[in-house]
């Protein structure tokens, strides 16, 4: 389960730390790092993340992300969004950048209304929960609900909100953005200056991701989700288990894509705790899921156009929804490619490092063996084995096959440098060869890759 790095480099090993916590010691001056486990990959993420990699795959419970490093901007309008402090602390990667209470005449100038918008925050970006927990992500939250947790909002609070941030995009320019938006009207309705200002952020650069809503009728009768019609904006539905239209999301030709909509994982409420997660139905949760993929495009291709993210997220997906209004045309489930670079056995994990590590690409059961990892004082030392067949002992970093590779360490798993150390070479056994590589290090936290570089 590898993901994808900058220009063509691989990570197979994820970072663990050296000391403190999780860390089991074995002795006074001596510590041992837990089994290392592939680098963007939840092993246990839920069936609605799982089906994200593989929309075929009923069984699925794993999720792998890609790593991408170009930054998106995520218009949440929504309401306000907690624990960015601790519990969303644990993504290095998500940078609240403004938030600001969306009011009218009369309206209170704070608002305790948080539990929404953290939970789709949570299927975005969040720690264990989040599709898109690998993409640099600058939150704009706009906060549509004054009147507290519970309460309704209006269409003039949201149509100020996406002026707000059309105008934000314009006077923070040179970076990709989404609004996410998941409230819409309970009856049929429609507004010409809500479908306006839609109009004028996909007009500005700004991919608009709506929900269809959870009425069970047609999407087209309501807002914003008939605005699903435009290109560039994306109206989402909701899907379940057995990749059926969740029956009480709402259908028609204004729904663009489907995403997992029943029971979704998200973070637990008030307060968030590792391995404890709320269910969350209904569109919200599948407008998140397709936000995280467009997020992931952008970041993947900056230059993309809202009507071309559109075209991308649809011509990837999965045609498997079973719609009851269109049964001989499924509908499209959305879809987070997994690995960019190759992997014949869809394992997660790349065939460059499967190769590497002299793994099978072409077994999904056979996954690369995980490297040894202890510590003892000044020094880290890290243990794995490479295939004989490409292990060149003349040149230890270049491979025979051209390709070439490196340990990388950090002290905070955002500033990464190149390891210098000592490699050591071992007998070849089974037609691999163990390494050993050690590095000084008096840094009271450590954290080790490996990265494979392909061939140039």
């Amino acid at each position: 389960m590898s993901v994808r790095l900058p220009s063509g480099v691989f990570s197979l090993l994820s970072s663990l730390v050296l000391a403190m916590a999780g860390v089991a010691h074995c002795g006074p001056s001596a510590e041992t790092g837990v089994a290392m486990v592939p680098n963007g990959a939840v092993a246990d993420a839920g069936w609605a993340l799982a089906r994200l990699n593989d929309g075929a795959d009923p069984a699925g419970q794993s999720f792998v992300y890609p790593e991408t490093t170009q930054p998106v901007r995520l218009y949440l309008i929504d309401t306000g969004v907690a624990h960015t402090a601790t519990w969303f602390a644990a993504n290095p990667k998500l940078t609240v950048e403004h938030s600001e209470l969306i009011r009218v005449f009369g309206d209170p100038r704070t608002s305790n209304a948080v539990q929404h918008g953290t939970r789709m925050l949570s299927l975005i970006a969040g720690p264990q929960t989040g599709a898109a927990q690998g993409t640099p992500i600058q939150l704009v939250n706009f906060n549509v609900y004054p009147n507290g947790e519970g309460s309704q909002t209006s269409s003039g609070r949201i149509e100020d909100a996406i002026i707000e941030a059309t105008a934000y995009q314009a006077a923070h320019p040179g970076i990709p953005a989404v609004i996410c938006l998941a409230s819409g009207s309970q009856g049929p309705a429609s507004s010409g200056l809500f479908e306006d200002v839609i109009a004028d952020a996909v007009e500005a650069g700004i991919t608009v991701i709506v929900s269809a809503g959870n009425e069970g009728a047609n999407a087209s009768n309501y807002v914003p989700s008939a605005y699903g019609t435009q290109a560039g904006v994306i109206c989402v539905g909701a899907s379940d288990p057995s990749n059926l239209h969740l029956q009480s999301s709402n259908h028609g030709p204004a729904v663009d894509l489907y995403a997992p909509g029943q029971n979704v994982r998200t973070l637990s409420l008030p307060n968030p705790q590792a391995g404890v997660y709320q269910g969350m139905t209904g569109t919200s949760p599948a407008t998140a899921l397709a936000t995280a993929a467009a997020i992931i495009e952008l970041s993947k291709n900056p230059t993309l156009s809202p009507a071309e993210v559109e075209n991308l997220l649809t011509g990837n997906a999965e045609t498997l929804i079973g719609v009851p209004a269109q049964p001989a045309a499924p509908a499209a489930l959305v879809q987070v490619e997994a690995d960019p670079e190759g992997d014949s056995d869809g394992d997660g994990s790349a065939d460059i490092l499967e190769a590497f590590f002299g793994s099978n690409p072409a077994n999904p059961a056979v996954l690369p063996a995980a490297a040894s990892l202890t510590r003892s004082p000044g020094q880290v030392q890290l243990g794995f084995s490479v295939d004989a067949d490409l292990f060149n002992p003349a040149t230890p970093f270049l491979l025979h096959n051209g390709a070439s590779w490196k340990v990388r360490w950090s002290p905070n798993l955002t500033d990464w440098h190149d390891a210098t150390g000592t490699l050591t070479t071992g007998a070849a056994t089974g037609g691999k060869i163990p390494l050993t590589f050690q590095m000084p290090s008096a840094a009271p936290s450590c954290f080790l890759r490996i990265e494979v570089i392909p061939a140039p």
